[in-house]
């Protein structure tokens, strides 16, 4: 199975708490990271889609194959 790199996932684990953070999939996606600090909710908004993705954590968008761009 394809995986990032150990550098870009710690990168990933830094900037990924931030909205606003451009992200790549290894699927080859590319979308926009919004947080809901509030709630604890993740959303991708996937460029070029309608398709939005909801996770719960850092670690749950890093294991469905996302990280920082």
């Amino acid at each position: 199975m394809r995986k990032w790199s150990d550098e870009l996932i710690k990168l990933s684990r830094e900037y990924l708490n931030y909205s606003g953070t451009s992200i790549k999939s290894l699927n080859g996606d590319f979308g926009i990271l919004s947080i809901d600090y509030k709630n604890n909710i993740y959303t991708i908004d996937i460029h070029d889609s309608d398709q939005v993705l909801t996770f719960k954590s850092v670690d749950e968008i890093i294991n469905a194959g996302w990280a920082v761009d």
